[in-house]
């Protein structure tokens, strides 16, 4: 049991989430919360984009079947404005070989969009390089 004065490792590590379908962002958003992640979730990613605090944060989980703008779109214009962090790419069916090269290349990392809570935190975790280990709310 974790002792209540000592903050968790994960504590106010941020993580962006984009998922269209509101129970799923809901659910994975207090999932997140409930380890410990702030966490900040969008409908779409044009609103990801167009909230300049999304580039603090560095974990990006993306459903990649979003209707605005395709995933490799969207990482390319984070990646444009400055974000240097890793997404987790969640993908309903099986990515193309351009897709897990693409994201291989960025040290992203693609999953079935029905990975279990579990093999999200471990993903999570694998993805923050902890240098991010430092950041805070307040930027």
């Amino acid at each position: 049991m974790q002792n209540a004065t000592t903050p968790s490792s994960r504590q106010k590590i941020g993580v962006s989430l984009v998922d269209g379908d509101s129970t799923i962002r809901h659910a994975r958003q207090l999932m997140l919360r409930s380890e410990d992640y702030d966490v900040r979730s969008y409908a779409t990613c044009a609103a990801l984009l167009a909230d300049p605090r999304s580039r603090d944060y560095p974990c990006l989980i993306l459903d990649l079947e979003m209707e605005d703008i395709d995933g490799p779109a969207l990482l390319r214009e984070m990646r444009a404005s400055g974000w240097r962090g890793k997404a987790i790419l969640l993908d309903g069916l099986n990515p193309g070989i351009a897709m897990l090269i693409e994201a291989e290349r960025h040290g992203d990392t693609v999953f079935a969009r029905n990975i279990g809570d579990r093999a999200l935190l471990t993903a999570i975790e694998a993805s923050i390089d902890h240098s991010w280990a430092g950041w805070n709310a307040e930027g």
